[in-house]
């Protein structure tokens, strides 16, 4: 298992979940030429995109995905892009390549359009399943990641790059890359913060339930990035 990155403070944490990033995306782009990097929405990653642009001279051969996204208008307060957008992206010259969610197309439309883009530009694994580069992730106090909530059906999805999912929490409708693909990436970096879960992060980094979506992530290449507090149910034998 990948030892999680233990830090102070969220401050600290976003810090190195931005350096991180920045080194995986680095990495990729010498090897290959071109890296596909999915980012993950809330407002815990914000502080990470406000500094992770600058750590990277060249954006332009980054393609950034959105690994969920809610069913709402692309300027909607609510929406993951529009955060990538003010957060990230503006400014940067060159710019990376970012694939928006068109919400506009009504869900099942956008799902669809969102996932012929990720077969199209993405090279796919022997099954089929795209493989991202890095997948940035999140982990909400139930134990869900990207959109994919505890005991939903959309965890067992097979053959599928994306899906609709309604959500318990709103906006209530929204549209996921699956388990396959989360689980195909080459690394995986889940950011998390704050006391309210510090008991999904310890059951996240247990035994794989889908009670806990976020323990079907493969140990290997995951990195789970804590502030203190949310590390406070790990035992002593974890971070860095």
């Amino acid at each position: 298992m990948t030892p999680p990155i233990i830090r102070d403070d969220h401050e600290g944490a976003s810090a190195a979940a931005a350096a991180l990033l920045a080194r995986l995306v680095a990495a990729r782009l010498a090897a290959a030429g071109v890296a596909h990097l999915a980012l993950g929405g809330g407002h815990t990653p914000q502080r990470v995109y406000e500094t992770l642009g600058a750590m990277l001279p060249d954006w332009s051969a980054v393609h950034l995905w959105l690994g969920d996204e809610r069913v709402v208008p692309g300027d909607d307060v609510d929406a993951n892009v529009r955060m990538v957008r003010e957060c990230l992206v503006a400014g940067m010259e060159p710019a990376p390549v970012l694939h928006p969610v068109e919400t506009a197309l009504g869900a099942e439309a956008a799902c669809a359009a969102y996932e012929a883009s990720l077969r199209e530009l993405v090279p796919a694994d022997a099954a089929g399943v795209p493989v991202l580069d890095v997948a940035f992730l999140g982990l909400g106090e139930d134990g869900h990641t990207a959109s994919l909530f505890p005991r939903a059906e959309t965890l067992d999805a097979t053959g599928a790059c994306v899906v609709v999912h309604g959500s318990p929490k709103p906006p209530p409708v929204r549209i996921s890359m699956t388990m396959p693909v989360l689980r195909a990436a080459r690394a995986r970096v889940v950011l998390v913060t704050g006391a309210g879960k510090a008991r999904a992060v310890a059951r996240a980094l247990g035994e794989s339930t889908p009670e806990i979506p976020a323990s079907l992530l493969p140990r290997q290449d995951t990195t789970f990035v804590l502030d203190a507090a949310a590390a406070a149910e790990l035992d002593g034998g974890h971070g860095a």
